[in-house]
């Protein structure tokens, strides 16, 4: 889908007239101020300025010049794609249910069935505890095709359209990579090209992975090992990047006493960075599946547990806003477990 960035700039004039009768001012008209954007909507755009939309409908202060590359439409910063489907976030269920997530339709069911995943996967699990094979984790790129990690260390590639799989040819376990998660980020900001960033390594993405990356645009599915996943958690994080060139992880704390959270990794280094946002104020329950995107300025994690004996799974999807780290429930009791996410670096991004 195509973002088309449409700015209607409206100057309110006004009208200062003098009279020719010894220069006397006879007064002055000036015409009310034009409403320029809808204040319920949020932020507008005035050019390629995201701004404020001030109470009486006029452009308010500027929140963030758009960058190159960049297009403000609809209040936010987002860059121009071509392939259809780019904007919205997929997902991936353990019963291999491909779905588009459209935040758009909340609080109604924002999930749409594309269609069941045939992938021709081959050897068994190796997935520790795994006991059959399902998908792992998942990102999708700028072209409109999603990459699929299935518990067998394969990736495919997934029709956004159709779930018809093709087989990507990954070595498994090349670069001591077998299981990760997944997610592309923009080499520059508001950039046209990118990468996919892997997190992880070992046979279930134990903590301390590493973070990794493959040059899908270029052809090289042999990983790249930028550094050690530094940040201390249960497991390796699941991932998802932005048209902002950053890089976003997820890690389910289950056994510590902090909540689960998100935090930004150096794309150079595989350390923490910046601000963390919590899931919550306490480490969540045994977990099942978890999978995390971002779209429209919220993290969208989406969080399988289970009770002390691995039973009774709630599924559930779970926001934070970025600008100001709210953190919402948003669904529960699903009826999958979903176990992969991605969303392209074309999905709208608001930086505040």
């Amino acid at each position: 889908m195509k973002y088309l960035a449409i700015a209607l700039v409206v100057a309110a004039c006004g009208a200062h007239e003098a009279t020719s009768n010894g220069g006397a001012d006879a007064g002055s008209n000036v015409d009310a101020p034009t409403t320029q954007c809808d204040p319920s909507l949020g932020n507008a755009c005035n050019g390629n300025d995201v701004v404020t939309c001030n109470p009486d409908g006029t452009y308010g202060s500027v929140v963030q010049s758009c960058a190159q590359g960049f297009a403000c439409s609809s209040g936010m910063c987002q860059t121009a794609c071509t392939a259809d489907g780019v904007d919205l976030v997929y997902v991936v269920d353990e019963q291999n249910d491909f779905m588009s997530f459209d935040p758009r339709l909340l609080p109604a069911n924002p999930f749409t069935k594309i269609g069941t995943l045939n992938c021709p996967t081959t050897g068994g699990t190796i997935q520790q505890g795994g006991t059959s094979v399902t998908p792992f984790s998942m990102s999708v790129d700028r072209d409109g095709v999603a990459w699929v990690l299935f518990s067998t260390g394969q990736i495919f590639n997934v029709s956004l359209t159709t779930a018809a799989c093709t087989s990507a040819g990954n070595t498994v376990g090349a670069s001591s990579m077998e299981l990760f998660g997944m997610g592309f980020s923009t080499d520059t900001m508001g950039g046209m090209t990118e990468k996919l960033f892997l997190a992880g390594g070992g046979n279930n993405a134990q903590p301390n992975g590493k973070l990794a990356y493959d040059d899908t645009h270029g052809g090289d599915l042999t990983p790249t090992v930028v550094g050690t996943l530094s940040a201390q958690s249960d497991y390796s994080p699941e991932l998802t990047g932005t048209n902002e060139a950053k890089l976003y992880g997820f890690y389910p704390e289950v056994t510590t006493n902090k909540p689960a959270y998100v935090q930004e990794i150096d794309k150079t280094s595989g350390a923490p960075t910046g601000m963390v946002w919590n899931l919550g104020s306490g480490p969540l329950s045994t977990v099942r599946d978890w999978a995390f995107a971002q779209w429209g300025g919220t993290f969208w994690v989406f969080v399988t547990t289970t009770d002390s004996n691995g039973q009774n799974p709630n599924s559930t999807v779970r926001s934070i806003d970025r600008a100001s780290g709210t953190y919402t429930v948003v669904l529960q009791d699903l009826p999958y477990n979903i176990d992969g996410a991605g969303v392209s670096t074309c999905a709208p991004t608001v930086i505040q």
